[in-house]
């Protein structure tokens, strides 16, 4: 019971695509699968004395059993779809001119055409091109047709033992194992769009992720974050949503890159990047505005984000860079602003950066929030 559940539960993962089907184990099912059938086959021809198509279905059998073992071991997909696209357009027409044509054989070739272009399309040896399983497709048309012709100038070998019952129970037993077939590629085909729906919403998380982070400091970049600005304006103008801005910029950093060399200074950026992220409040989004400048967005007033602005600032101070027998060590100056409705988002930068600019010609290595009558650097 349990493992009938388990089975149960990886067939439902498999169709939501939480897990994936290899190619290994895509045509080792479909080799068994087509092993049973012709199993299946072996017996009805045993029950009604057909010792030719009895014995091949037997051969049958071995052929996909070792397609299903011996080919998948050696990624041979290519040729296990030519062997499987041979054995069922040979026995359709084979087993047809002896048993006759309203035995149903022939459905197999109907059934060909789907499950053709499926294998053809799904396989990376195939280039998931169409060409090939075009050719084959109207390979069986061709062969259907012949076989059609064929069926009414020669007389089937076991002709003499047809009995009505027999012709509708084989019929039957071939439209089934037909629909049987189109119902599991399709399933296939499903599952194999799943998985390429998957791997397409990853790519795209991937390139999304890529193109929204500055590559030196993991950081957001300007143009995620002008984005995300403009919709926390949005929200604030529908829910009176609270938040400010942060924008700070490192101190003396031109004299680190000229003293130190440009590659202790992305050194720098990289370590002020990652003291701002750890000391930035739940909520808050980290930007690189632009050099040295960095930009954060806090969902709180402004009493609040000096606080945090203070902290990160304090956090900064505390920065050591390795350099030969010394280190480097920088201070930042901050500058806040608090939105207020009606106020654009450049305009809301725009404050913060005059008090950060106020900050730089006062001393440095500050937070400031205010500035007498705002002025203008």
């Amino acid at each position: 019971m349990d493992g009938l559940r388990q089975l149960f539960q990886n067939m439902q993962s498999i169709l939501t695509g939480e897990k994936t089907v290899s190619e290994l184990d895509k045509y080792r099912f479909i080799s068994v699968v087509l092993a049973f059938i012709h199993i299946a086959l072996c017996i009805c021809f045993y029950l009604y004395e057909y010792p030719i198509l009895f014995i091949y279905n037997i051969f049958a059998v071995i052929l996909y059993l070792i397609m299903g073992f011996r080919f998948t071991a050696l990624r041979e997909y290519a040729l296990m779809y030519y062997c499987c696209y041979a054995e069922i357009t040979f026995f359709s027409s084979f087993a047809t001119l002896l048993a006759g044509w309203d035995w149903g054989f022939m459905i197999y070739l109907i059934a060909l055409t789907p499950v053709s272009f499926y294998l053809a399309y799904s396989s990376p040896q195939f280039g998931h091109g169409i060409k090939k399983p075009f050719f084959f497709v109207s390979l069986s048309m061709v062969v259907f047709v012949i076989t059609r012709i064929l069926s009414t100038r020669i007389t089937p070998l076991y002709t003499e033992r047809i009995f009505d019952q027999h012709m509708t129970l084989m019929y039957s037993v071939n439209a089934i194992v037909s629909f049987f077939a189109l119902l599991l590629f399709s399933i296939l085909f499903t599952i194999e769009i799943r998985q390429n729906e998957i791997r397409l919403e990853e790519q795209y998380s991937l390139l999304e992720s890529v193109s929204s982070k500055d590559p030196l400091t993991g950081l957001f970049n300007r143009r995620s974050m002008d984005k995300y600005l403009i919709t926390a304006l949005e929200q604030a103008k529908g829910d009176g949503l609270v938040f400010s801005v942060i924008l700070g910029d490192i101190d003396d950093f031109k004299r680190v890159n000229d003293t130190y060399g440009h590659n202790i200074g992305d050194q720098v950026l990289m370590q002020v990047a990652k003291t701002i992220s750890e000391n930035a409040s739940e909520g808050c989004r980290v930007c690189r505005w632009g050099g040295e400048e960095i930009l954060i967005f806090i969902p709180e007033n402004e009493t609040v984000t000096y606080e945090v602005a203070e902290k990160i600032r304090q956090s900064i101070e505390q920065i050591r860079v390795p350099f030969s027998a010394d280190y480097v060590s920088v201070t930042m100056t901050f500058g806040i602003a608090e939105y207020s409705p009606g106020l654009p988002f450049n305009k809301l930068v725009s404050i913060a950066d005059n008090r950060l600019y106020y900050g730089k010609r006062h001393g440095k290595n500050q937070v400031v929030s205010t500035m007498p009558d705002e002025q203008t650097h």
